[in-house]
Formats: structure tokens, sequence, C-alpha cells
């Protein structure tokens, strides 16, 4: 049960007491069985009575000996209750850079509180770094191992020799410590012991407190679960209904009946809702995940994090900049010889095909192939390729057109005769990033003969559908 239904509950239960002895007495056996309780989460219920009826003198408490026992475990834990947004936390790593675990949203995080001399820890440390190394899920994981005594040697030392070894492309590690406790990692934390383990969702609220290893491979995999599944019925409303703004309207208001008060399954669901929509790559699906970000986060931003907030906030409106129907802004930029020249100065007869991309790019390199293979119906429907190198370095740019094209079978291409330009920005100082949103690469925009954008955000795949439709 929400620890919310339990809280309301206990309130009714205390209330039908006689007379305040009776009372205290209640409040007080419920705060020693939840404080206890075995669930997780159920704490709060103990945090909620101290709060409500022994810390604000509404009710004495029945000892005055254990009084401290009282006050301490609620300071201690009321800041990082399950569901709570994580508390701030800026601590060193073992770099010497400053690393806010709250930055980044999306994905799952993982807050290691131990220390080297800890004997559970000992047990512990290398059952998590398993995990962490056969890590498989669909979001990203993010580890924070947090060093919770003084001895910088002992700490290198522990660090490279329990979590060295985690090479896993899905989980991003931080070594980090505090000791002189300035970020009061402790109290927020309640990290009285260790070692302390937590599970942060994408939206930065605690999802898993107080767990080990155990526990937290199994929360991690209902995440992955529950992602799994949604996914699975996104996938068929995709292939039966598609992805338009409407269809998900009407899907978001399905769920919406399902859901309740439940808080958490709300974010879960919406969150892993605009997350598909933002991955298919698609255009109609981009618009949708626009729709979704409006009228479920970003139109209630009592439910989310401000990191989550400004993150969708930011991806909503880089989405807008040039919709369909607009004239697509020029830039200056590069040319293979060096000088300055417009992007748009020279469009195709017809229409006008940008490719914005990177060398480094294993993604970019298979969409240019792609691109290059199309290039009689591109000729035959009057189209020019402007590939447009959005990186920072123009030496490997250089390169790679010294490379020239080939196709996938080694044939060579030639991107001669006016169908295929190549520029570069000055990065990163070009207009060009003011411009479009090129927080990722590869990007495609159709143009017509007057620069009109006709489509946006596609897959060579897709363009050829439209440009033989055309």
């Amino acid at each position: 049960m929400p620890v919310d239904s339990i809280n309301a509950r206990m309130d009714v239960l205390i209330a039908s007491a006689a007379d305040d002895d009776v009372r205290a007495a209640i409040a007080g056996r419920a705060f020693d069985y939840y404080m206890d309780c075995p669930v997780m989460g159920a704490e709060g219920v103990s945090v909620y009575i101290a709060d409500n009826y022994f810390l604000n003198k509404r009710l004495a408490w029945p000892s005055e000996a254990t009084w401290p026992n009282l006050y301490a475990f609620a300071e201690f834990n009321r800041q990082s209750l399950l569901g709570m947004p994580a508390p701030e936390l800026v601590l060193e790593s073992l770099d010497g850079g400053l690393v806010d675990i709250r930055e980044e949203a999306g994905g799952y995080k993982v807050l290691y509180f131990y220390e080297d001399a800890c004997s559970t820890c000992v047990k512990q440390t290398p059952l998590i770094a398993s995990i962490l190394k056969e890590y498989s899920g669909s979001a990203p994981l993010r580890f924070y191992a947090v060093y919770t005594q003084g001895d910088r040697s002992a700490w290198a030392k522990y660090a490279i020799t329990n979590f060295g070894s985690i090479d896993n492309p899905k989980v991003q590690l931080y070594n980090l410590w505090d000791p002189e406790g300035a970020s009061e990692f402790h109290k927020k934390y309640s990290v009285l012991t260790t070692p302390a383990l937590f599970l942060l969702d994408a939206d930065n609220r605690i999802a898993g407190r107080k767990l080990d290893a155990a526990a937290l491979s199994e929360l991690l995999g209902q995440k992955e679960s529950f992602t799994s599944s949604l996914n699975d019925l996104l996938d068929g409303v995709r292939d039966n209904l598609g992805l338009d703004s409407e269809t998900m309207a009407d899907v978001c208001a399905a769920f919406s009946t399902r859901i309740g008060d439940d808080p958490q399954m709300y974010r879960d669901t919406y969150l892993g809702i605009y997350n598909y929509l933002r991955g298919q790559g698609e255009y109609e699906a981009m618009e949708s995940a626009a729709y979704v970000a409006e009228n479920h986060i970003l139109g209630r931003p009592q439910m989310w994090s401000p990191e989550i907030m400004a993150q969708i906030e930011d991806a909503v409106r880089r989405f807008k900049m040039n919709p369909v129907g607009a004239v697509a802004p020029d830039a200056t930029l590069r040319k293979r010889c060096g000088g300055q020249t417009q992007m748009l100065s020279k469009r195709g007869k017809n229409y006008t095909v940008l490719f914005f991309n990177l060398i480094s790019c294993s993604e970019c390199a298979t969409w240019k192939q792609q691109l290059l293979e199309m290039k009689e119906l591109l000729r035959s429907k009057g189209a020019r390729v402007v590939s447009v190198y959005v990186g920072p370095d123009p030496e490997e740019w250089k390169k790679s057109l010294r490379k020239g094209a080939t196709s996938s079978t080694g044939k060579r291409i030639s991107t001669c005769g006016g169908w295929w330009r190549d520029l570069r920005t000055d990065w990163p100082d070009s207009d060009l990033y003011q411009l479009y949103d090129l927080t990722t690469a590869p990007r495609i925009y159709l143009l017509d003969a007057s620069g009109t954008i006709i489509a946006k955000d596609i897959t060579p795949t897709t363009l050829r559908e439209v440009l033989s439709e055309l």
C-alpha cells in the first residue's frame, strides 16, 4: 500500500483513541513497527508519525530516554524517502573535478555509499560490480560510488581494485568522495552505516533505498520489464494505428484511467511514452513526443524534477525549430577549399536534401552510404544533397573527402555533376548551431525548390519513399 494511504489510515486509527495517552501509545507503536518494517519505503510512515505527532509536540513521546532516537531517525530519513526527489549532492571525483549527481536526467542512477574497512561492503561491492558488468538494460545506467572515509590512498586503491574492471558501454562510472562532509550526504541520504545503496529513476527520484545487491538487481529487472512491456504495447500501436498526435492522445487518455493517483506510475508511464516516441527518429513520432511532453510532463511541473523539466523543455523547443512548412534558414559555411559560402546558395532544381553529419558517427556513415546509393533517384528528381559536417575537426573532414565515396559493394560513386555538395561549419561559432537543432546527428531535411521544408528528421529510407511519391 502506498505510504500516503497508510498515513491516512494511521490518522484515523490514532484519532479513534479516547485520550492523548492512548493516542501517543498507538502512534509510538506504529512508529516502531514501520521503522523496522522490511517493506522498502515503509519507513516513510515512521517519519510522518514523528513529524505530525511527536516532533511538533501534538502528542508526548512515551519515553524521554529514547527521544533522541526518534529525532535522529526522522532527521536522517526525511530527505531520502521512496518517491522523493533525490537531494542535491555535489562531490569530488577521483580526478579532482566536481560531479553533481542530479545534473544528468534520464536513465537510472545507482548511489553506493561505502567504506574500505566495512565487512558488509567487502561482500556487497563485488556483487554490485558484477551487476554493472552484466547490465544490458535499454536505459543507460550511471553508477556513483561514494567513499565515506578520509583516506585518499585507500580510496583510490579500493576504487581501482573493485570498479576498475567495469567496462560496459551502458554504464557510466563515477568515483566520488567528500572527506569533510560538506555536502551533508550523511544526513541527506541517511548514511549512518555502510553500505547504503540507492536507485534513482529517470526523473532523479528515489526508486529504491537501503538496498542490497540482490534487491538492486531485482528492482532494475522490474524497471526493465515495465519499459519492455510499455514498448511492446507502443510497437503494436505504431504497427496498427500509427504514431500521430491524435492516436497518442487517445493512448495517453487510456493510460490516465488506469494510473489513477499513483505518481510513480504516472512518471514511469508518460516519460516512457515520451522516450519511446523520441527514439523512433521519424517526424510524426517526434511531433507526438512534443504533444506528450507539453500535456503530460511540462503541463504538470509538480510531478517532475527541475532537471527533467529543463531537459524536456529544451528538447521541445528545439524540435519546434524549423517546422514542416517553414522556410529553411540559411547559414554561412565553409567549402572544401576553405572559402565561405551560404548553405542554400546552390539548391537543387526541384529539391534540396540537407544532411547534417559527423565523421566519427557510425550511423552517419551508414546514412551517407544510403544517400550515395540513391544517386540515380536523386538526380532524376532534380534533387541536390548538401552534406554538412557539424563536428570540430576540419582535418578529419578533409581526410574523409579525399577517400572518395563508394557503394556497399566497393564501387566508386562520383559526387560530381551538381547532385552532391560537401560543406562544413566553423565549429563551435557557426550560426548554424543557433538555427537548427544539431544536438544529435545524423539529421535529414527535405526542402522544395523555394527552400520550404517538406520533411524533417527523416531517415534515408523515408526520404526514398517521399521522393518516389513526388
